[in-house]
């Protein structure tokens, strides 16, 4: 394995992609710590990195600071300033193709990963129903090539990577037994409706009385859906909008089990060692973008037996087919419950 050198590493978005990008840079580290591992990111992303030893940061600002085609100059000229050795693209888009360029005047090696877009493509369209690597694994893997580690699975000794410890602000859960709930994700294909999100967590008030209900999203519009259905219930807590990335993931990391869609959320909570009860939708796990160290028998969705259609997506953002999603529709608040019990009795 390649050491003592300056390795520069890519993967600007999205929040859930990041994150498993921490858990395999953590992955990398364990395996051979004999380099300065640089990564590039948005700065609200940068936590994600924050305990892993031998990575240091460069934080972009790509809507203000580094945006267009001057932009892409001016973030060329700050992360060459580290003189990478080897340049690791873990995002491979337009702007780390057009970096690419400009780092093959210097001749510097430049690998990018592999994310499997035919086989995807395969998996929607129904030509091969099967597991996929998973993200974590394609990142690997190009750390590989680069003779950087030898394997390319994440071993148990390196999680969970969202190790934080109980931030100011979260006194008022000390002590409590605590289920999150995230209802909501980038895209309504992957989003199981919010009135069955409400309906289970009234049947679990009445399944689980001892544990209290933790309500996670993002923006205005969540945070006024979410205190719709929980202001007059004091076992539930709408916490959007009300605690920075950092202390919300250390709330995450102190839940019991979190119930969501697929999400960045549900990556949060399974790269910190929670268990996930995950509702799938429009996408499917098969692609790569499945739970980290989770039981798959704690998959919700509907078979693919019952309903042949799924997945129509890789990533959640195109309209459905048959215009009902019956994907999320057919999934009820009991055949979640079900899941929930097999992990808290």
């Amino acid at each position: 394995m390649i050491k003592d050198k300056n390795i520069l590493i890519f993967r600007f978005s999205a929040m859930g992609d990041v994150a498993l990008a921490a858990a395999a840079m953590k992955e990398v580290v364990h395996q051979n710590p004999n380099n300065t591992y640089w990564i590039v990111t948005r700065p609200k992303f940068s936590i994600f990195f924050k305990n892993i030893p031998f990575v240091k940061l460069l934080a972009v600002d790509l809507e203000k600071e580094f945006m267009g085609a001057k932009g892409i100059l001016k973030l060329y000229r700050k992360v060459a300033s580290v003189n990478p050795d080897i340049i690791i693209d873990l995002h491979e888009n337009l702007r780390t193709r057009i970096l690419k360029l400009f780092f093959s005047i210097k001749k510097t090696p430049f690998l990018v990963f592999d994310k499997g877009r035919t086989e995807k493509k395969s998996l929607v369209k129904n030509k091969s129903f099967k597991q996929l690597k998973h993200t974590t694994e394609r990142y690997l893997d190009v750390f590989k090539r680069a003779n950087i580690i030898t394997e390319t699975e994440i071993s148990t000794d390196v999680y969970p990577i969202l190790d934080f410890k109980k931030k100011n602000g979260l006194e008022v859960f000390e002590n409590k037994k605590l289920i999150g709930i995230a209802p909501f994700a980038q895209h309504i294909n992957k989003m199981w409706p919010l009135g069955k999100y409400k309906e289970l967590s009234v049947k679990i008030q009445n399944e689980f009385p001892g544990y209290e209900l933790i309500f996670f999203g993002g923006g205005k519009k969540e945070f006024e859906l979410i205190e719709s259905f929980t202001t007059n219930n004091s076992k539930w807590h709408n916490v959007i909008g009300k605690f920075d990335l950092e202390t919300e993931l250390s709330l995450i990391a102190n839940l019991s089990v979190m119930v969501c869609g697929d999400s960045s959320n549900m990556h949060f909570a399974a790269l910190s060692g929670i268990p996930v009860v995950s509702i799938w939708g429009s996408t499917h796990h098969f692609a790569g973008f499945g739970p980290l160290f989770q039981n798959p028998e704690n998959i919700v969705e509907i078979n693919k037996k019952e309903l042949e259609c799924r997945p129509c997506s890789v990533y959640g953002n195109k309209p459905c087919a048959r215009g009902d999603l019956a994907c999320l529709e057919h999934i009820s608040s009991d055949m979640v419950l079900s899941k929930l019990k097999t992990i808290l009795f």
